[in-house]
């Protein structure tokens, strides 16, 4: 890994640092929750970094009814385009409306809204267009079905205009009724310009009243490229 490199990962674990102390003190109201803070990341042969919040609107409880979700993301890629191997650093946002729903069998998430993602590519590459500042429309997925000793969970994220995509999919079994958990998952994720797949398990931690942590390692692989190792780290806290 070169100096440049390690200085992104230095970056990403000192942002999932100042994240981590951020989720850590924030006010909870577990009698009537209107939200959830998160924020985590992924360390491989890219990396990525996203936090964000999710916000009930008046009137609209956790899990029931409409809610604002915003959200920041930054990160950085390599694939093979016309002048060689190219390095993509990224950073974007963006803001949704939610509609939220949830009962004894789980939750689910519905959402849609304006993202914004700025891409730099060192060397250029004119086929590549998603270079620079660019607008798109993101719609996401996100929930669990929640049973008495397993739990299947899934997220989905798509640019329908820039054809970036999104998808994790995992399943766990809960070990106590504290909400530890041990599984599997499995993801895919890319645009236009390059595929990536993911294999590998995870461990869901609760630390704290209404506040998870989550650890996840496993082998990736993309498109025309050998496999690597991954790890990442997801934290949530519900106010």
């Amino acid at each position: 890994m070169d100096r440049y490199r390690a200085a992104r990962c230095m970056i990403a674990l000192r942002a999932l640092s100042a994240a981590a102390a951020l989720l850590a003190v924030a006010p909870t109201h577990a009698e009537t929750p209107t939200g959830v803070l998160f924020a985590g990341g992924t360390v491989s042969e890219s990396s990525s970094v996203y936090a964000g919040a999710v916000v009930s609107v008046p009137g609209a409880t956790l899990g029931h009814g409409f809610a604002l979700r915003g959200s920041a993301n930054a990160g950085q890629y390599q694939y093979d385009g016309g002048p060689g191997r190219i390095d993509a650093d990224y950073a974007g946002g963006e803001v949704a409306l939610v509609y939220q729903t949830s009962g004894n069998w789980g939750w689910t998430n519905f959402s849609a809204g304006p993202r914004y993602t700025h891409t730099r590519l060192s060397p250029a590459d004119p086929e590549n267009d998603r270079r620079g500042s660019r607008w798109d429309l993101g719609l996401q997925t996100d929930g669990a079905l929640d049973g008495p000793q397993w739990r299947l969970g899934w997220y989905g994220s798509l640019g329908p205009f820039d054809g970036s995509y999104q998808a994790r999919l995992q399943i766990g079994r809960k070990l106590n009724s504290a909400g530890l958990r041990i599984g599997a998952e499995s993801g895919i994720q890319g645009d236009p310009s390059y595929t990536k797949g993911s294999l590998g398990g995870f461990v869901a931690v609760p630390v704290a009243r209404n506040f998870d942590l989550q650890f996840g390692a496993g082998a990736t692989e993309q498109a025309g490229r050998g496999a690597r190792g991954y790890g990442s780290i997801a934290l949530s806290r519900i106010f």
